[in-house]
C-alpha cells in the first residue's frame, strides 16, 4: 500500500507534491486505500473520498499499530562543505532509523558556506521522502547549533560518543561500547577533524571516544555507518 505524509492528523487532505503523487503519478481514485503518517510514530489506514491533482481527501478508517525502538538515535554532524553530500547523509541516516540529526559548526566548519550547504527546508523535504520510501513513520528532528559547547552541554542521551582520528591510544569500536537500549548520541567531525580543545571539551563533557574502524572516513560516510553501528550494536 502507498504511504502519503500529513503532518496534521487532524487535516485529512494531502496537497502539493503528496496530491500530485497520489493522483498523477499513481492514478489512485475514490474509495482507494492508502497509510497516512504524521512523522511523529503514528500510522493510519485511510480511504481516498475526492482526488484532484491539487487536493487529495481522505477519511480515517483505523489507526495501525507501530513498533518503536527501545531507544532514540541522534547524530551531531560537522557539515561538510557540499550541500549533495548533506543531502545524501540525511536520505541514507533517515533510511537506517534516526530520531535527530543536529548539524553541529566546528572550528573547521567553513562557516560562510553552511546556510548554503544546510538548507533545512530541502533536507526536510528529502527526510520525508526517505522516510516513506523505506516505510517509516518518523520524520528526524533537523537543527543547525552555532555554538559548539553548548550543543555538548545541551545533550542529555545515556550514551554519548566522539569519533574522531588518532594514531595513538586508539578506542575500542563504536560497535563494543553501546549499551543496549538506551538513548545514543554520536558526533562526527569535519573535514580537518575536531580540534584537540573540542576533543577536551566533549570528553569534559562525557562524551566517550570511539573508532568508526581502521580506515579514514570522510564524514558523511561515517555518520551513516556510526548510524548503521549504533543500530547493529543492538542485535548482537
Amino acid at each position: 500500500m502507498h504511504l502519503f505524509y500529513q503532518p496534521d492528523h487532524n487535516q485529512h487532505t494531502l496537497e502539493g507534491e503528496e496530491a500530485r503523487h497520489c493522483a498523477k503519478v499513481l492514478r489512485l481514485g475514490p474509495k482507494d486505500s492508502i497509510w497516512v503518517t504524521d512523522g511523529k510514530g503514528k500510522l493510519y489506514k485511510a480511504s481516498l473520498t475526492q482526488v484532484k491533482e491539487k487536493q487529495v481527501q481522505y477519511t480515517i478508517i483505523e489507526t495501525l499499530p507501530v513498533s518503536t525502538r527501545p531507544y532514540k538515535v541522534s547524530m551531531a554532524i560537522a557539515p561538510t562543505r557540499k550541500a549533495e553530500r548533506n543531502e545524501w547523509m540525511v536520505e541514507k541516516m533517515v533510511e537506517l532509523g534516526v530520531d535527530a540529526i543536529h548539524f553541529v559548526l566546528t572550528e573547521h566548519t567553513h562557516h560562510e558556506s553552511v546556510r548554503r550547504v544546510v538548507n533545512l527546508d530541502r533536507l526536510e523535504r528529502i527526510a520525508v521522502a526517505a522516510m516513506k520510501q523505506s516505510q517509516q513513520v518518523l520524520v528526524p528532528e533537523i537543527q543547525i547549533h552555532n555554538d559548539f559547547k553548548k550543543y555538548l552541554s545541551a545533550s542529555q542521551q545515556t550514551n554519548r560518543f566522539i569519533a574522531y582520528v588518532t594514531d595513538t591510544d586508539v578506542p575500542q569500536h563504536l560497535l563494543k561500547q553501546i549499551e543496549s537500549g538506551n538513548d545514543i548520541v554520536v558526533l562526527i567531525g569535519p573535514e580537518g577533524d575536531f580540534s584537540p580543545e573540542e576533543i577536551g571539551a566533549a570528553m569534559e563533557a562525557g562524551f566517550k571516544p570511539v573508532s568508526l574502524g581502521e580506515t579514514r572516513l570522510r564524514t558523511e560516510t561515517a555518520a551513516v555507518m556510526a548510524c548503521h553501528s549504533v543500530h547493529l550494536a543492538q542485535l548482537i
